[in-house]
């Protein structure tokens, strides 16, 4: 009977604790890129805005308080764009973490895989070796009690 692999609970945790990572990973990745997409969209407002303006000022002029408006409102887009780029800064570093994390995981994984197989390996060898030895036995028994009986 082969025996139990000693650190097979430290493989399971493993194998679980590198599971619950890779979610995360999942999860990050999302809000990196939802960051993303929402820093785009903000870069698009900004460049609409900016060709409404660009357009309706130089086709007929524009009174100064909507040009206020617009500049106010062109500002207001910046500093929304400049927080959502430190917002895919923040997303992106998140994520580059938890994949080095799970990376670690990972390694540790393949250390106790490959620690279970040597010890699988091993008990095959034993068990082969029993099996052999038991067979020898049968053979010398049987071939001994050949020797002992006249023949006929």
């Amino acid at each position: 009977m082969a025996s139990r692999f000693p650190l097979q609970s430290l493989l399971d945790h493993s194998r679980h604790r590198m599971e619950a990572a890779e979610r995360l990973l999942r999860i990050l990745r999302h809000k990196e890129e939802a960051a993303r997409q929402r820093h785009d969209e903000l870069q698009g407002y900004k460049q609409d805005y900016q060709q409404r303006l660009t357009g309706e000022v130089g086709a007929r002029g524009m009174e100064i308080h909507l040009l206020r408006d617009y500049h106010a409102f062109l500002g207001k887009l910046e500093v929304a764009i400049r927080h959502q780029e430190s917002e895919v800064i923040q997303a992106t570093a998140h994520w580059k973490n938890a994949h080095d994390n799970w990376l670690a995981l990972r390694q540790k994984v393949k250390a106790y895989e490959a620690l279970a197989d040597r010890h699988r390996q091993q008990e095959l060898q034993r068990e082969e070796k029993r099996d052999q030895r038991l067979t020898d036995e049968q053979a010398a028994r049987r071939h001994g009690d050949g020797l002992g009986k006249p023949m006929s």
